[in-house]
């Protein structure tokens, strides 16, 4: 059976993937550019597994999009993943998330 995290590993775990995602995000706002497609997907999917308090996999998700990597392939053609996303829209649903316990 998997341990359960206590609350303050939850608030700490919750904190370091907010503070990446912002830096991630202050970054493109500097470099006066949008999140390109690999990217945006990324953060989206680093978004929803912190909504889900699923740590790790919403640390995985930001190194991913850190790095760009490839979308993954059932994916990589559906329209959504087309939809372009903007930094004001990642950093308003980073922001409904914290305000969100």
């Amino acid at each position: 059976m998997p341990m359960t995290e206590s609350p303050a590993a939850g608030a700490d775990g919750r904190n370091t993937i907010a503070r990446r995602i912002t830096r991630f995000l202050a970054g493109l706002e500097r470099a006066r550019r949008q999140p390109n497609r690999r990217e945006g997907y990324h953060l989206r999917d680093a978004l929803e597994h912190m909504e889900a308090q699923q740590y790790a996999q919403s640390e995985e998700a930001i190194q991913k999009a850190e790095r760009s990597a490839p979308l993954p392939q059932h994916v990589a053609n559906l329209l959504t993943t087309n939809e372009s996303v903007t930094v004001r829209q990642l950093r308003d649903e980073l922001d409904r998330i914290l305000k969100n316990p």
